[in-house]
Formats: structure tokens, sequence, C-alpha cells
């Protein structure tokens, strides 16, 4: 299934872009930025749906020019990078779990280790959603899945959006887990809030 599809079938389930748009991230930026380019299918998701909170509950981050409310988060792609990067944060303890040997905790590196761990995402839950950078190829990075309260982990051997509708549709086995509701509505036709896109100002 290709990328456009995939967005058409995810559509269907969580409703239409936010209305007036999102202002697209300038991903041409992204290799002299972070080193590297990013997935191709999140890149379009990003462009249709923004920075989104589905079920207000599975939270989506992309990259932003709109400063943080969290203080000291840096702009742009760096503050992307910050997610997973934060020195005091969820990921740094993970970092640390895997470098004193815990790989029940967690068994990857996080980036910038080489095959490490990129956050995308998170719940409400506590859970964390990443892509292990697994190889040269964005486009073939699986989703690493947190479950915090069941001190689990699962690699999804697929890509963003792959894993994405597989939640929303009920298709994956931990979808109660990643997006309680599923697909259900919040209202106005949708079921995500939008929170954010690349405009230097957050929407009202």
């Amino acid at each position: 299934m290709g990328i456009a599809e995939m967005l058409d079938r995810l559509g269907a389930v969580i409703g239409p872009p936010p209305e007036g748009g999102v202002v697209p991230v300038p991903w041409e930026r992204a290799p002299e930025a972070l080193g590297f380019q990013l997935p191709a299918d999140y890149r379009a998701f990003a462009d249709r749906y923004g920075m989104a909170s589905i079920r207000d509950e599975l939270h989506i981050y992309t990259p932003s020019a709109a400063p943080s409310p969290k203080i000291g988060q840096p702009l742009g792609f760096e503050g992307f990078l910050y997610f997973t990067t934060e020195p005091y944060g969820y990921c740094a303890m993970l970092a640390q779990a895997y470098r004193d040997g815990d790989h029940d905790e967690c068994p990857y590196p996080l980036f910038p280790a080489e095959g490490g761990l990129l956050k995308w995402g998170n719940n409400y839950s506590s859970d964390q959603f990443f892509w292990l950078m697994r190889g040269p190829d964005p486009d073939r990075w699986p989703v690493a899945a947190k479950f915090h309260s069941m001190r689990e982990w699962d690699l999804f051997e697929g890509g963003f959006l792959e894993f994405l509708l597989a939640a929303v549709t009920a298709q994956y086995p931990y979808h109660g887990d990643v997006v309680p509701g599923g697909g259900e509505y919040l209202g106005d036709g949708r079921a995500y809030r939008f929170w954010g896109d690349w405009s230097e100002h957050v929407r009202e």
C-alpha cells in the first residue's frame, strides 16, 4: 500500500486535515539540521495533519518553528530531536538503562547512537513510540513501542503510517494501549486535535 492510499485510509478513520491546512515543514533542511532525512510516510503525515493528538491520547510530534511550552526546548528540527535527547526526561532514563545493561527496560540504544531509537510520539499512559534507526534508509526503519505499564517492548516491522493505521483500525495487537477508542470522533468530524505545525505562531 502506498503513502497516498494509507493517508486516505487514515483520513477515513480520524477525519480530514485541519481547516485551513497545515504549514509544511521545510524537509529539504532536514539532512543538514539532523544529519539524515526522516521517513517519507511520516513527512507526508506531518504536512497533512501537523502535530496531532489522536483521541486526546496518542501524541504525534512534528518539527515546529513555534516556541514550545516546555522551557528550554529548542525550535525546529533540533526541537524534534529534543524529544529523544532531553537530558532529564523519560528517554534519558531509557538510555541509561541500556548503558547499564538493563535490556529488559531498554533493549536498544537511543539516538545519537548508531542504530538507535528516535522518538516520534507518546501517549497519556507513558507509552513511548520510536523509530529504530536500523540501516541507512529511513523508509525501512521499523517502529519500536515501549509499553510502560506492561514493561514490554514491541518491534513493529513496518513504517510509521502502517503502524498508525493498524493502531486506529484495531489491526495492531496492542491497539487498545496505543490509542484507546481507536478512531472515535471527538467532534467536528475529527478524531484528533491539531496542536501545531511549522508556523512561527501557535494557533489559538
